[in-house]
């Protein structure tokens, strides 16, 4: 009667003061830890996920005292069966609202806006906190308390009835909470916010209503009895949260990286235009780093969401098993068999989206090398290299596996196919010898690390940057913009110019009166104001040095200057010493050789053979300049 209630909501009060109580202390005890985190303000990603875990776990382990505080001194105690089941009911309807409250303070950190996974702003953060934690408590303990009456059954006659008013009850608070959330979003939060959490406009507009109807629909269903509709229905349901949870973390941590690249290029931009200006030099700004895997991670979302919801109503409605029956019907295997399929069709497109992200950033990433440079760049790592490589091999393995697992999945036996593939690779192995030398030359090239991606090399008469591997051949562009195929079989030798060190040298004519001690000196101090250079210091392997007189031409003399530096950044530094260079010997009084022609002519020449006598040196030199180099 009235006295068994009274007595089962006493000791679940009792209880559950007990565990807010443990709690209470360990909170204390806690609290300077969780003061620290909430404090600080992570910058990266990864540092959001390491405070947000740091408090999710101190939250945890509160529930865990609470826990053992009222659910662990209710089970010291023998009860009656029926208050047993009474109370434990409560208790859990309690810990299973407070574990929800950490998930949603996981999500949108109403208190601390640095930990919020989910981008919306304070108010809205506290408003969708407020709103579902009140719509889910009144639904957890309206089961709750279903379950209390069920446990007495003397108290309210109907098992139906109970669970019916509650479900009704959740309905009506799942409802009102989503009408009191989309009035607020309608008042409170502009378009720009609604593009933050990635929503379309017209959801934004039309969610109330789809959420409402949903919660009265599953309602109704689950009035009605039927299961199947229930199940289907509830899966469709947290296939869709999930989807909206997790591509709105998603594009949430993508606003939020994108906002530190944008200000550390902003900054790092700013220190490049201060060092041009102070060198009279243009720069090329850096553009920030757009984080590449948003767009597959929530396609991602989207598919295991989907993946989900078709393996959920296979097992629902039982096509699995109507399949492996002896008597299935066609239409039943189809389903089946239609069914695996596009599930595999959906999980090897996932697949290869993020291997083809993955590879694809990377060689992005180490996309380098100035194709416009004689002698080329650095090239790639060993690894950048074999991405194209890998990245088709990839693609050809998920294509096989999938078209195996289909064809499975159809009844067909890959067994024989998979034994003529076999055969039909012999066969073409022994008529195309060419092509099984080129793949097998160039398999022992990768493996002997002979070329790389973006290294400048000779084979025989071309030379050009490896632009591109393939299977069978690779592909060398010329400096001067000519695209050449190799064969790998065709290579006898190659000559590699981008391999650890670059040394090159410089020749400046100077008159034969030049003091060319003083010009050592000078450029010995050259050298350690280029080593200081933040653009082309850490670019040197050993400094510019002065080699003296080179050779004695006919009207002056050559002085050669060299450095060592790492392959490809030999041009940049090349620029820079030419400029400096000059600068350094107007500075310091000394010119640079020109080439004069003396004409002599007899004292007693007129006029006119003078003349003819000039233009004809004038002709010879400009002939001489002019022509080719050998």
């Amino acid at each position: 009667g009235k006295s068994g209630l009274m007595r089962i909501l006493l000791f679940t009060v009792i209880f559950v003061g007990v565990g807010i109580l443990a709690e209470l202390i360990y909170r204390r005890l806690s609290a300077p830890m969780c003061a620290y985190l909430e404090s600080r303000t992570p910058q990266t990603f990864t540092e959001r996920l390491k405070h947000i875990a740091g408090l999710s776990v101190l939250s945890l382990l509160s529930l865990f005292v609470f826990a053992i505080g009222s659910l662990g001194t209710f089970m010291m105690f023998d009860w009656p069966e029926i208050m047993k089941a009474a109370v434990m009911s409560l208790l859990m309807a309690f810990f299973a609202l407070r574990f929800l409250i950490i998930v949603l303070q996981f999500l949108f950190a109403p208190k601390a806006e640095g930990l919020r996974m989910i981008n919306v702003d304070p108010v809205a953060a506290r408003a969708l906190t407020t709103n579902l934690t009140w719509a889910a408590g009144i639904s957890l303990f309206a089961f709750a308390l279903a379950g209390v009456f069920r446990a007495a059954p003397t108290m309210v006659a109907g098992d139906i009835i109970l669970f019916d008013a509650a479900v009704v009850i959740s309905v009506l608070a799942f409802c009102f909470a989503t009408v009191s959330l989309g009035r607020f979003f309608a008042s409170h939060v502009s378009s720009t916010d609604v593009e933050k959490m990635a929503l379309p406009t017209s959801m934004a507009r039309l969610w109330p209503v789809i959420v409402c109807s949903w919660f009265i629909l599953v309602g109704g269903v689950a009035v009605i009895g039927a299961e199947r509709i229930l199940k289907a229905l509830l899966a469709i349901g947290i296939a869709c949260l999930f989807d909206v949870v997790f591509r709105n973390i998603i594009e949430s941590q993508h606003r939020k990286k994108l906002q530190v690249a944008e200000q550390e290029a902003t900054e790092h931009n700013a220190r490049l235009e201060a060092i041009a200006l102070e060198n009279h030099e243009e720069f090329e700004p850096v553009k920030p780093k757009t984080p590449v895997f948003t767009k597959v991670l929530k396609r991602g979302v989207r598919l295991l969401a989907l993946v989900f919801v078709l393996a959920s109503m296979w097992r629902i409605w039982g096509f699995d098993r109507l399949a492996q029956a002896d008597d299935a019907g066609i239409v039943a295997r189809i389903i089946d068999s239609s069914t695996e399929i596009i599930m595999i069709l959906l999980i090897a497109d996932l697949i290869w989206s993020l291997i083809k992200t993955f590879l694809d950033e990377r060689m992005n990433a180490s996309n380098q090398g100035n194709a416009g440079d004689e002698g080329g760049g650095s090239g790639l790592s060993r690894v950048e290299t074999l991405l194209p490589l890998l990245k088709n091999f990839a693609l050809t393995v998920i294509v096989i596996m999938v078209a195996m697992v289909t064809l499975s999945s159809l009844g067909v036996d890959i067994g024989p196919l998979i034994a003529g593939a076999g055969v039909v690779g012999l066969a073409l192995g022994f008529g195309s010898q060419a092509l099984v030398r080129d793949v097998v030359a160039g398999v022992f090239f990768l493996l002997d690390d002979a070329f790389r991606l973006g290294e400048y090399i000779e084979v025989e008469n071309l030379r050009g940057r490896v632009e591109n591997i393939s299977i069978r051949s690779m592909q060398l562009r010329h400096h001067r913009g000519p695209l050449q195929t190799v064969p790998f079989g065709e290579i006898k030798s190659i000559v590699n110019h981008s391999r650890d060190w670059v040394i090159v040298k410089l020749e400046f004519r100077v008159p034969f009166e030049t003091d060319v001690n003083k010009i050592k000196k000078l450029v010995k101090k050259l050298a350690a104001e280029l080593l200081e250079d933040p653009l082309i210091g850490d670019s040197f392997i050993e400094p510019l040095k002065s080699q003296g007189v080179r050779r004695m031409e006919e009207f002056n003399m050559v002085i050669g200057l060299k450095y060592t530096s790492k392959p490809g950044e030999q041009f940049m530094i090349r620029k820079t010493v030419y400029q400096r260079v000059l600068a350094m010997f107007k500075e310091n009084g000394i010119q640079m050789a020109s080439r004069d022609v003396k004409v002599a002519v007899p004292a007693d020449a007129t006029p006119e053979q003078k003349q003819e006598a000039m233009a004809a040196a004038a002709q010879q030199a400009s002939e001489q300049i002019n022509k080719p180099p050998a």
